[in-house]
């Protein structure tokens, strides 16, 4: 190895480790983290997964997966999470329909992502399709103290996505509680709003005990919740005293047959809204994030909608079908 480029590596590694630093600086001195959800619209690898049903999304199935398609995929999610807090990196990011370990690692590590130091936790549930939910967090605003635990609902008609509940110490010293979900879509029926049902009340159950060890936790619940406020998830978490800080917008996260409609909620427990308290937002901050690269034209009814990456089986080049919501925590 010649010494020019000895030089060139020992100044890359500098240059990383003094990234690293100021990183970890800027992120202690600011007084506030961001959090969002994002549904990832099938964010499968090209690879089968045994006993799974995502035969459709690998380079020989119906929508001809490839590596090309994949890498794109996770490059326009590392995109998102990088746009949604334009100061520092979002300190939370609630993931929904992401495959598997090989997504999220390639996602923190193989994309934009990887300078910002991102970790993360998934479930592993036994969703027909194979898709799950996950958190990606920065060490550095949220350090798990709470092992994290997979919420698995019984009797329902069929498996479907486990509920992640993670807790976590921030910046200010306060724990705070995380619930990511992705309930079940209304395309089962009166079986599918049985299954809505009995998972919000197991999730409804296991915020309830929190509040019973803790005094008033702070605790947030994100996902895609495949309904609006009539949602029974939301529904049960507003009788816990819950605030959903995507309700009565105008905007949506997701478009369908020419109507907005808003999916993807936050909700967060009501100590967050007191002024007194150490950890504080509100509906000012917090919202959709709607930026131009998400979106294209909407010929048949007109305005805008998602750029979604398949419309059925055609390749279409967008990153979801759905719009990320986001809120900023203080203290």
């Amino acid at each position: 190895m010649n010494k020019k480029k000895i030089i060139r590596i020992i100044e890359r590694r500098v240059l990383i480790m003094v990234s690293f630093f100021v990183f970890a600086v800027v992120c202690c001195a600011q007084d506030y983290f961001s959090v969002m959800f994002f549904n990832c619209e099938n964010a499968f690898d090209i690879q089968h997964d045994d006993g799974k049903d995502d035969y459709d999304f690998l380079p020989e199935g119906s929508h001809h997966w490839s590596r090309y398609r994949f890498y794109s995929k996770l490059k326009g999610i590392a995109k998102v999470i990088a746009a949604v807090d334009e100061y520092q990196p979002v300190g939370l990011v609630g993931l929904c329909e992401v495959e598997n370990d090989t997504v999220l690692t390639y996602l923190t590590e193989r994309t934009m992502l990887h300078r910002m130091g991102y970790r993360y936790v998934m479930t592993h549930s036994e969703d027909m399709r194979g898709v799950d939910v996950a958190l990606l967090y920065q060490p550095f605003m949220f350090r798990i103290v709470d092992a994290p635990k997979s919420l698995r609902a019984e009797n329902l008609y069929k498996p479907t996505r486990d509920v992640l509940r993670v807790g976590g110490r921030v910046s200010s010293g306060d724990t705070v509680f995380v619930y990511v979900c992705h309930l079940p879509s209304k395309l089962g029926g009166k079986d599918a709003e049985n299954s809505c049902r009995r998972i919000a009340d197991m999730v409804a159950d296991d915020v309830d005990s929190l509040q019973r060890v803790m005094r008033n936790p702070y605790i947030i619940v994100m996902g895609d919740m495949n309904a609006d406020e009539s949602s029974p998830l939301v529904k049960r978490l507003k009788s816990l005293s819950f605030v959903d800080l995507m309700v009565g917008r105008k905007d949506g996260t997701y478009k369908y047959q020419g109507r907005w409609n808003i999916l993807d909620h936050i909700l967060v427990s009501e100590r967050f809204l007191k002024v007194d308290s150490s950890l504080r937002t509100s509906m000012d901050e917090s919202g959709i994030f709607s930026a131009p690269f998400l979106l294209e034209r909407d010929k048949t009814y007109g305005g805008m909608k998602p750029r979604r990456t398949f419309i059925w089986t055609k390749y279409n080049g967008g990153i979801s079908d759905h719009l990320p919501v986001w809120m900023r925590i203080g203290w």
